[in-house]
């Protein structure tokens, strides 16, 4: 990134319209999101170019952390600031123990649910989409959406809370903000599989009633883990929604 594109981007960033960290807290459904045209990352998506584009949520993401490093070094060569390599610490633990956080129990009965939701909505898509349902589409579409973004954001809010990023005492942290997205991910999937499960629309024998059960078991271990995150304020939503879910325990 040069400096051209550097003032570009901080000149935009610093738009009063846009809602700063909105898409810290978002599903990532840009399309049905009435804030997309207030949030950077989805105004610098449009932008993309081609080789970030990919078409994958991992190439999304991969062109996304190119631009935001491509800043950072930027910054530091025109302030001439000599930078670290970002995250050492981090980097070191996690060549100690790599795997330590994914053998937390929350983090490994998330990613259960996950193999589960990922592996049935794929197989299940065609079979929806030849009955031409729509309703059931959309839920299959939903499970697949959700089903790594709920343990993504478990893990995270898992690391944050035990590396002890933020101070324990505070409402509005990462961690909790992490686990908030993650519990309303978990009523969105929820309700998905209630939709195969209605009568007539069943997809998978037993498969459905087996994911909500799992979901049920989930979101009561997150609540136990972080009971202070639906108190989290998401910016952009909960603050035009004046609270949204804040009051669900």
């Amino acid at each position: 990134m040069d400096y051209r594109e550097l003032d570009r981007l901080l000149a935009r960033a610093s738009d009063p319209q846009l809602i700063p960290g909105i898409y810290n807290y978002c599903d990532g459904r840009c399309p049905r999101c009435p804030f997309s045209t207030r949030c950077l990352t989805y105004l610098e998506g449009q932008e993309a170019k081609p080789e970030d584009a990919g078409g994958s949520p991992a190439d999304a993401l991969g062109g996304s952390l190119r631009r935001t490093f491509g800043m950072v070094a930027a910054i530091a060569r025109r302030e001439g600031v000599d930078v670290p390599v970002a995250g050492a610490a981090a980097e070191r633990t996690a060549r100690a123990d790599p795997d330590r956080h994914r053998r937390d129990p929350l983090v490994a009965r998330a990613e259960e649910y996950t193999r589960l939701a990922w592996r049935v909505s794929r197989a299940i898509a065609p079979v929806v989409s030849a009955r031409g349902d729509p309703s059931a589409i959309d839920a299959v579409a939903a499970i697949e959406w959700f089903s790594t973004r709920v343990s993504s954001k478990i893990y995270r809010a898992v690391v944050g809370h035990l590396e002890g990023w933020e101070p324990e005492g505070k409402l509005q942290t990462d961690f909790n903000g992490s686990a908030k997205v993650a519990r309303l991910w978990i009523v969105e999937s929820r309700r998905a599989w209630g939709v195969l499960m209605e009568a007539g629309k069943a997809t998978a024998d037993g498969v459905p009633a087996q994911a909500v059960a799992m979901l049920d078991a989930l979101d009561t271990a997150v609540r136990a883990r972080f009971p202070h995150a639906m108190a989290f304020v998401r910016p952009g939503f909960d603050e035009a929604a004046g609270g949204d879910s804040r009051e669900r325990s």
